[in-house]
């Protein structure tokens, strides 16, 4: 039983060799299409892709930011190519399984459709070393799971995964889902710079998508805040995603990524 991963990554320069790189080790095959990055995400993964046959690399120059469709598009071509199962992952994730590795863990589920993966949040902190991997240097996290997991899908014809990598379903089947297997580290907002340009490029490849105004709204509002005002977006960094004392706030516990 095969199971892949794929992702659609665009700027994730900083730390798309620590994920993808992870994922690696995980599942059987991984996919990753790259929507035109102006860093250098790109190159980094045809260099992994030249160290990594398991690697398939994808050029996405489609501008708008239909994940949905384009994330079921390379899921549709991971079971043209023998996968049982699928992990649609992003760039700023780590996934894993408390049990073992994920393809061994999701092969021992032959009769099931839906693994969800419980999600925790990493902050950024003023006592977090300056420099190096953010998935190594941000060791504190929200202590409870975000309200959405992400989850891995069996492999169908009528497989479709839904916006945001929350949810996928079938055609008359939505099969039964496998609890409390899988989990993700998420890295979202790793520096002021990062999530600026984030939710800029972000809002504007969904307005491009003509995308409804409920998809991506934190980036839509993001993007608009710092159009009326620059730097905007800096004050929400540090006010929502970063602690000057994590050891004081009862929401934070100081977990590095496994």
């Amino acid at each position: 039983m095969s199971t892949f991963a794929v992702s659609m990554v665009r700027d994730e320069a900083d730390i798309i060799a620590a994920t993808v790189g992870r994922m690696l080790t995980q599942v059987d095959r991984v996919i990753v299409a790259d929507n035109m990055s102006t860093d250098e995400t790109a190159s980094i993964l045809w260099d992994l892709a030249a160290s990594h046959p398991t690697l398939t690399v994808l050029n996405d120059h489609e501008v708008a930011y239909s994940q949905s469709e384009k994330m079921t598009r390379l899921a549709q071509s991971a079971r043209e190519q023998g996968a049982e199962w699928v992990v649609p992952f992003d760039a700023d994730e780590v996934w894993y399984s408390p049990f073992g590795r994920i393809a061994d863990v999701l092969a021992g589920f032959p009769d099931y459709a839906v693994a969800p993966a419980r999600l925790y949040d990493h902050v950024a902190t003023a006592t977090d070393p300056v420099e190096g991997d953010p998935v190594v240097r941000l060791g504190w996290r929200r202590r409870e799971p975000g309200g959405l997991p992400k989850v891995a899908c069996r492999a169908s014809a009528d497989l479709v995964i839904e916006m945001g990598n929350h949810g996928c379903h079938y055609g008359p089947w939505n099969g039964r889902e496998i609890p409390g297997q899988l989990v993700v580290r998420h890295f979202p907002y790793r520096s002021v710079e990062q999530m600026t340009r984030k939710a800029v490029q972000g809002a504007a490849a969904l307005d491009a998508a003509g995308a409804p105004p409920q998809h991506g709204k934190h980036w839509r509002d993001y993007a608009a805040l710092e159009a009326g005002s620059p730097g905007a977006i800096g004050e929400v960094f540090h006010t929502w995603f970063w602690s000057a004392d994590p050891r004081a706030s009862a929401e934070l516990i100081f977990d590095p990524c496994p």
